[in-house]
């Protein structure tokens, strides 16, 4: 398993950095001089039944996952102070990729006998592949990354803090299980009502506890500044003549911050183009779809924020250069080292719970209109649903590793397949860049 998702990973990295690099030229770099446009146009518009506002936190809150915040942890193991510098720059460059998705998929969009829409990489890889067996290929990926990454990998991570707590690990998959219950029972737009109230809460919320962290430690924010910069290129080997070993130093950061920035913001799953597809039109079609795109961008930014203020947090702390921690437990050993347990511990809980919560929210959605895609019943649509929250107790019971391996090789295909088909559908679409129109 571990050999061949190497082999997928690989691929799937350098496609999508590919594509990324490709398209920040062409479009002259929309994803940086696009972004305060983006984010005004989240303030415009009517407030319809599932708006833009509530689009973008939907996708933020799949991307928000608790596994982001742990997985910060794990890479400032594993990659070195450094890997946030290259995370950025990845993320900026292959961000664009999030914006050509979800114009695609909001192009492409199909309006169904019943009303219904559909869109994202189930609809448009159809196009691009012309073949019936396209869709149910990207369906059953989606729904094994939405299974794994997306449902039972959050409740393992929320069971680590409560196992930390002398709580029932169970409790977890067993309170998230109630919770998809009682909101997937009052439909899709509660879903969506739910997630656009809650993004915004837990990211302020958990912000106002790093920087109180940050505010306490201040005496070690510029050392920590200093170590990110002297990380991200080592000089000492190429100092001491060896050019191979100053090479491989820097492919190795470079390779884990790739990794933690592309699969922390899901950019190449084309999340973004099946929750957008969801909005209903509020303008002229071509305005609309370029709107839809433009606000895709902001996600992965505030990902990389929360991401940065997390490493912060984990080294002026100090935590990070305890080899006995790893992944959660750092992360909440950092923030209880400096305001304490007690209250701060369950409010972490709290915070973690709702990191969490809305991945599965998010993941449940996309996954559920993939598969009403292709199989056109309502109820395949409640079977799946009532699956999905039957299994999510056993996240908090079962070993990660196996979960993360199914999950890593469910994400690498799904990116290969939905960026060589987004690639292939972009030929059709050469004005996408253009958003003058907005201003």
């Amino acid at each position: 398993m571990g050999f061949l998702n190497t082999l997928l990973c690989i691929p799937a990295v350098t496609l999508l950095l590919f594509a990324g690099l490709r398209m920040s030229i062409s479009s002259g770099w929309l994803q940086i001089r696009g972004l305060p446009l983006a984010v005004s146009s989240l303030f415009t518009g009517e407030r319809k039944k599932f708006s833009s506002v509530a689009a973008v936190c939907a996708v933020l809150g799949g991307n928000l996952g608790v596994g982001n915040i742990s997985g910060t942890a794990v890479a400032l193991s594993s990659g070195g102070p450094g890997f946030i510098v290259w995370m950025v720059l990845i993320v900026t460059v292959t961000s664009i990729v999030k914006y050509a998705s979800c114009y695609i998929s909001t192009s492409t969009r199909i309006l169904t006998k019943n009303g219904k829409m559909f869109g994202g990489p189930v609809v448009y890889i159809k196009h691009a592949l012309g073949a019936k067996w396209a869709p149910f290929t990207v369906a059953f990926v989606t729904a094994v990354c939405a299974i794994t990454v997306g449902n039972l990998v959050q409740v393992n991570s929320l069971a680590i803090p409560m196992d930390l707590m002398d709580l029932p690990p169970l409790a977890a998959g067993m309170l998230v299980a109630f919770a998809l219950f009682f909101v997937s029972a009052l439909g899709m737009n509660f879903i969506a009502k739910t997630v656009s109230s809650m993004v915004p809460a837990m990211v302020l919320l958990y912000m106002a506890l790093c920087l109180t962290v940050l505010v306490k430690c201040y005496d070690n924010i510029l050392p920590s500044f200093t170590l990110i910069l002297t990380s991200f290129l080592n000089l000492d080997s190429l100092k001491n003549g060896a050019v191979l070993a100053f090479i491989a130093e820097i492919l190795a950061v470079v390779q884990v911050g790739a990794l933690r920035g592309i699969f922390a913001t899901d950019i190449g799953l084309g999340l973004e183009g099946t929750v957008h597809s969801l909005v209903p039109n509020e303008c002229d079609d071509k305005r609309f779809v370029a709107q839809q795109s433009l606000m895709s961008l902001i996600s992965p930014f505030i990902v990389a924020i929360v991401a940065f203020v997390t490493t912060m947090v984990l080294l002026t702390t100090g935590v990070w250069s305890n080899t006995a921690l790893e992944s959660t437990n750092m992360c909440f050993t950092a923030f209880t080292s400096v305001l304490g347990s007690g209250y701060v511990e369950y409010a972490l809980l709290g915070l973690m719970f709702c990191f969490s919560f809305t991945t599965v929210l998010t993941w449940l959605m996309c996954s559920k209109e993939a598969l009403l895609y292709i199989l056109g019943r309502d109820a395949y649509g409640r079977a799946w649903t009532a699956l999905f929250i039957a299994i999510a107790p056993l996240g908090s019971v079962c070993t990660v590793k196996l979960l993360w391996d199914i999950a890593d090789l469910a994400i690498s295909l799904a990116t290969i397949v939905n960026t060589i088909g987004m690639l292939i559908v972009a030929s059709q679409y050469r004005d996408m860049f253009k958003v003058a129109h907005l201003r």
